[in-house]
């Protein structure tokens, strides 16, 4: 089964437009980029769905119901602001299973498993990457979902057999087309989150042509959970200003 994001994308937009039409004002959102080619990609991407979905971008943080940094912009961003969810604030409430707002990458991975009808609970599921960004934040939402989390890195020992034996397998290891037959059983079920430039040519950890015909599911790159990621934000971005109406 191909896990396409395409489906699962227009899903969630229908309940975003849905979401929106509940709020009260419009939602203004600030955008801080590195201005790298990676970023600006994602920054045009982000001004799309934001005309989509009736959202004003701003310039001043005081004005903003969120702040999001692209790239490597280091910045500190007040934490009811801070809608990418991956500051310590914000891990410290997800370890908790009380989460503010839900890190992007990682919940679009979750969601489009779920769309598929895989669910997590009971289930373990191997991270292959430990970044603040994805690889730790899915592990403690994996564990929020009952699911139960194995972290994997480079320094792992033994990485075919584990992933060979797991019931989900998330790639974030980002060194693009490295995984093949051998690291999968045929009941694997790969999402891969990884985009990396290979030869002119998007592409994941994973080898897709390989794969896709031998394992219970796999998501491609591009047009998985890319396609999905940009409205995790939008989603928090809309619960920030329901927080910010209700406060007195």
């Amino acid at each position: 089964m191909i896990l396409s994001g395409k489906p699962v994308k227009e899903d969630y937009l229908s309940k975003l437009f849905k979401l929106r039409d509940t709020l009260k004002r419009t939602p203004k959102l600030k955008i801080i980029t590195d201005n790298s080619e990676d970023s600006e990609i994602y920054r045009r991407s982000l001004l799309r769905y934001a005309k989509k979905l009736s959202v004003d971008i701003v310039e001043d943080d005081e004005e903003a119901d969120g702040i999001i940094s692209l790239g490597k912009s280091e910045i500190n961003i007040p934490f009811d602001k801070d809608i990418e969810g991956i500051s310590p604030y914000h891990l410290g409430l997800l370890s908790y299973g009380k989460p503010m707002f839900l890190p992007p990458t990682p919940y679009a991975s979750v969601k489009i498993l779920e769309y598929y009808g895989f669910k997590l609970e009971g289930k373990v599921c191997t991270v292959v990457g430990r970044s603040v960004r994805v690889g730790k934040p899915l592990a403690l939402l994996i564990l929020m979902l009952n699911g139960t989390p194995i972290i994997t890195h480079s320094k792992t020992t033994n990485l075919r057999e584990i992933l060979r034996r797991s019931d989900y397998v998330f790639l974030a290891a980002n060194i693009g087309e490295h995984f093949g037959k051998e690291y999968f059983s045929e009941d694997s079920v790969i999402v891969d989150i990884s985009t990396v430039y290979r030869d002119g040519k998007l592409v994941g950890d994973a080898k897709f042509d390989e794969l896709k015909d031998s394992v219970k599911g796999i998501t491609p790159v591009p047009g998985g959970v890319g396609a999905i990621t940009p409205l995790v934000l939008f989603e928090n971005l809309f619960k920030s200003v329901q927080r910010r109406t209700l406060s007195p």
